[in-house]
Order: C-alpha cells, then structure tokens, then sequence
C-alpha cells in the first residue's frame, strides 16, 4: 500500500460523482420525494425493480475534486505526480479537508394509496454505505514538500448497513395540513476507523523519522485476527472478516409534514435519518498504534518533487486493546422547503434549504428550482443550489410516469465542468439519481394540491 494511498479518500470518493437529488424535492411524480419528506407521496403507487429501483449517491465536502487531480498530456493525474508542481497543488487545500459519501441502493420497494385515494404507505428495503475523510493541509505539505512537522487529526471512517422502513401519511385540517413518519429497522454490516491524531515527521540529513499514535476500530460480523506468533501486534493484513450475520443493530425514523398556506402556495418540513445503529462488542477489532520508524536512504531534491521517502503504511502496527460496543448516529437531515405554483399549476416555483449533519460538520445548501409539468405524467426540473457558500451547481432531473412505467433520472454534472472522462472538477457537492419501477394502483387525490395536478 503506497503513499497514495492516502488519496484513496479523496480522489476515488469524488470521483465517483453522486447523491440524493435535490431537483427532486418538488417534483409530484417522483417516487424518491418521500425520503426527503415522509409527508410527500408520487401520483400513484409503485413497485421498484430490483436494484435499478432506487440509485442514489451524494459526494459532498470542502474540498472539489480539481483539488486532487489535474489534467495532464491528455489523461488525469493526482497531485503527488511530478508534473504538478507543489504552488499548484497546495492552493486550492484547505487546513483541515473533509469529503464525505453516502450511497444509497433500493433492493426492494413497492407503495400504494389507501381506499380513501389520500392516505399513502409504502415499504421499502435498501442499502446505506456512507463514508467520512479529514486530511489534514500539513499531510500534503510532507507528502509534496517534504516538509517536516507536527501532522494530526488524519482519519478514515465507513459504515454500511441494510435498512428496511416503513412510511404513512395522512391529511388533517380538511386536507391542508399532511403528516408523514417513517419507521426503519437497521442492521449494521460493517464499520471501520482509523484515526491518527499524531503523526508527526521529522528529516535529519538522510534519515526520515514518523512518530505516530492512533487507533483502529473495526465491526463486522465474524471478524477475527490472525496475530502473527510471538508477536504483540498486528496489521491491517492480519484482520480477517466473515460477514456471515449482521454486526449490529439500529433504529431510525423520518417525520415530516406539508402546509398548503394558499391553493397554490405549499410549505414543508421534515427531519430524515435521526437515529443510530448499535455496532456490537463481540463483532469488534479494536488496536492502538504507537510507532516510531525511520526510512534511510531517500534523495532530497530542490523541487522537493522527490522528497518523500515510498514507506507503505502496513508498517504501521496495531496493539489489540479492549473492544467495545459503539453507538453511531447516523447523518441526519433537515429540509424546509416552500413551493408555489401557476398557470393551472403546470409550472412551480421551489425553494428548499437543507442542512445535512456529517462526522465532521454540517453543510448548509439551498436550491432553487423550476417545474415544467404540461401534462399530469411528465414532469422536467432545473435548479441551481449554493453549496455550503462555497459554490453552485446547476441540477436537471425528469420523471416519467405513464400508466406502464415510472422513471426518474436526475443530475448536476451535465452543465457542470468537467473533465474529458466526464468527471466534474468544480463542485463540493455532486449528485446522481436513478430510479425504475411500474406504477400500480389509482392516482391519488391528495386536496387540492393533489387533485389539479392529477387532470
């Protein structure tokens, strides 16, 4: 394992371009509007395919991903790469750089409205794998520079989890007001992190010193280490994993709710994710490292281009400790929004604000977009969302939604820089969405919000 592979969060986390969609937020058809809001319900029911039902991905963090990697003779190369100077690959780091991704795969999902054409439920199974980096400046100063000094706070972290959630909405206030709350069953697959809050480098003629503390958590269940004989300690290599049962448990609820303030005028609310999983002991490998090592022999150059000696991090070993349970709450979110509609409600005018708690921060975007809806089963959206203050993006999204078939495809990497591979440069955040499934059962007539919309 290289030194690059301490880019592995960054470069191959933000490339894989994703998230849950804002544009979606306001678009009637949509069967993914319930997982911003447990309030919302699409025009009518629903059975996702297998897999293709449901695909989400969302990357997001303080960094973009032109802050990694750099065009060069045709092909993309990350910033350790000689032909990047260290000026260029230095300026656009933050002190402390954060990405995050969360990925979400719907393995089974089917609603449908109630008698009365207004209460909707549905029951949905998926998968959750999220993701959290922070590395800090002083890191790539060593890894580009060469330069010594007191390095911290680098830490690498994932959890991943099957989810299975029930959601119900109802009318109140002779249908102005809906309520909604999903119900989600969790269970942990597995967890990981590894921590170092020193690591800390020292030159000395031709000699490099690391002194580093940090520690390892891992839960998956079935995990075991082979500790090599006569030996103290292990490495990352020694860790074995069979994920033959789940590793911990959770729970978590959606709650959320819409306001018509005027016939054409819709407020909403809603709080998704807010719970946790229980990681349990007996599934956990816990290990602390204390190390100091030396390399020899490496060549300092002007240009500091060569600078860095090629350790590989499987030297760095694990001292077993005591493991414990672990309570992780998962990222949870909030969503207000305000929509107003015209021209027979044919077009509407959305803003939504969000503000999603990560690991290491939260991230506040606001989106504002246009929805084109001529007839009741095609509807087209546009917006453009402020990312955290740091930039924008400009989203797209469609939803198709006949009698036989309901897709929705939704994205803010067309119109979005990007390289000649198609991979956005400029944005913190990205995001994709696909979903395929067969409509089922009668339109809803939800109010007089549903009902126009329905003609």
């Amino acid at each position: 394992m290289k030194k690059q592979i301490l880019l592995i969060a960054a470069t191959c986390l933000a490339a894989i371009a994703s998230a849950q969609n804002p544009t979606a937020y306001f678009m009637d058809g949509s069967t993914f509007r319930s997982q911003f809001n447990p309030a919302f319900a699409p025009q009518r029911g629903y059975l996702n395919l297998p897999a293709l039902g449901g695909i989400q991905l969302t990357v997001g963090g303080n960094v973009a991903l032109n802050s990694f990697v750099y065009p060069h003779d045709g092909k993309l190369v990350t910033l350790l790469d000689e032909s990047v100077s260290a000026a260029q690959a230095l300026a656009n780091l933050k002190p402390d750089n954060y990405l995050g991704v969360d990925t979400r795969v719907n393995i089974f999902g089917i609603g449908k409205y109630t008698a009365n054409r207004k209460n909707f439920w549905s029951f949905d199974i998926g998968v959750r794998a999220t993701q959290n980096t922070s590395l800090p400046y002083s890191l790539f100063e060593f890894l580009k520079l060469g330069k010594e000094g007191n390095i911290g706070n680098i830490s690498v972290s994932t959890e991943n989890y099957l989810e299975a959630g029930f959601n119900y909405s109802f009318p109140l206030l002779d249908d102005r007001l809906y309520v909604g709350a999903r119900v989600k069953f969790l269970a942990g697959l597995t967890r990981a992190e590894v921590r170092y809050s020193r690591f800390d480098v020292t030159m000395q003629e031709d000699i490099w010193s690391v002194d580093a503390e940090g520690s390892l958590d891992v839960t998956m269940g079935g995990a075991s280490v082979d500790m090599p004989e006569g030996s103290e300690t292990f490495e990352f290599n020694d860790i074995n994993m069979k994920p033959t049962k789940p590793a911990g448990y959770g729970f978590a609820v959606d709650l959320g709710a819409t306001y018509d303030i005027l016939p054409d005028l819709q407020a909403s609310l809603a709080i998704v994710d807010l719970g946790f999983v229980n990681w349990s002991q007996s599934n956990t490998i816990a290990g602390v490292s204390t190390q100091h090592l030396e390399f020899t022999g490496t060549t300092i150059s002007g240009s500091g281009s060569e600078s860095v000696p090629d350790f590989e991090f499987e030297m760095l070993k694990f001292r077993p400790t005591e493991s414990k349970s672990a309570n992780k709450m998962l990222r949870t979110t909030l969503n207000a929004g305000i929509e107003y509609r015209l021209w027979q409600r044919k077009i509407g005018f959305g803003l939504l604000y969000s503000a999603r708690f990560w690991a290491y921060r939260t991230y506040h975007n606001i989106t504002g977009s246009v929805n084109f809806q001529p007839i009741h089963w095609f509807t087209l959206s546009g917006s453009y969302s402020v990312l955290d203050n740091r930039s924008g993006a400009v989203g797209l999204a469609m939803n198709l939604s006949p009698g036989w078939i309901n897709l929705f495809v939704g994205t803010d990497m067309l119109l979005s820089r990007h390289t000649p591979q198609w991979i956005p440069i400029k944005q913190n955040t990205m995001n994709l969405t696909f979903g395929l499934g067969i409509p089922i059962g009668k339109r809803g007539e939800r109010g007089t919000w549903g009902q126009e919309t329905c003609m």
